[in-house]
């Protein structure tokens, strides 16, 4: 996920000028963006990802885990853990997890992307810990096929170019990693009435 807000734009579609709704506003200062709540595993190693104010320790269950930081206000950790239900905490910011069994409707989750290295997606830009190039579209395309794209997409790449306001990019337990429903994603700059 980005860690830049996404301010108002402007497209023009087909020659359509369609605004923006503002989509995020500026992240909160601690933020658990992986695994997501609800998530399910199976028994192996857990990925977490979180966002943090630097003062901030990740807790898994309560305890202290040891992170590392890959830059100023990332933490990430594998954490192995029993079966059963558990909660990742930073700040405020909380997800519960389960591994083998779990009750209700917990969804299996999917890694994304499949590799584990921050680096292949990221990389400390002016100082910021941001997605290797600026057009996340580029990104994506290192690993997904551009001719593709119009299979599942209504516009072509170069319009959608910000995929992680439709996808999240840490990986989910929704097909396709949306995190929303298509509707819901048209409405983030079409405004329908």
């Amino acid at each position: 996920m980005s860690d830049r807000p996404v301010s108002r734009s402007i497209f023009v579609v087909a020659g359509a000028l369609l605004t923006a709704q503002e989509v995020t506003k500026d992240p909160p200062a601690n933020q658990v963006l992986a695994p997501p709540p609800n998530a399910l595993f199976q028994k192996g190693p857990v990925r977490v990802i979180a966002r943090t104010d630097g003062n901030t320790e990740l807790l898994l269950d309560g305890k202290k885990v040891t992170v590392e930081s890959p830059h100023a206000g990332v933490l990430t950790a594998e954490v192995t853990v029993e079966s059963g239900v558990h909660e990742v905490t930073v700040g405020d910011s909380r997800a519960k997890f389960a591994v083998g069994d779990a009750p209700g409707e917990w969804k299996a989750f999917r890694q994304h992307p499949p590799v584990s290295q921050c680096t292949t997606c990221h990389a400390v830009r002016n100082g910021n810990w941001r997605f290797v190039r600026a057009s996340l579209a580029s990104v994506c395309s290192a690993c997904h096929n551009k001719e593709k794209f119009p299979e599942k997409h209504t516009h072509e790449m170069g319009i959608l170019t910000d995929c992680q306001m439709c996808h999240d990019s840490h990986g989910s337990t929704a097909a396709g990693h949306l995190k929303m429903s298509r509707a819901n994603a048209c409405k983030l700059c079409h405004n329908l009435q």
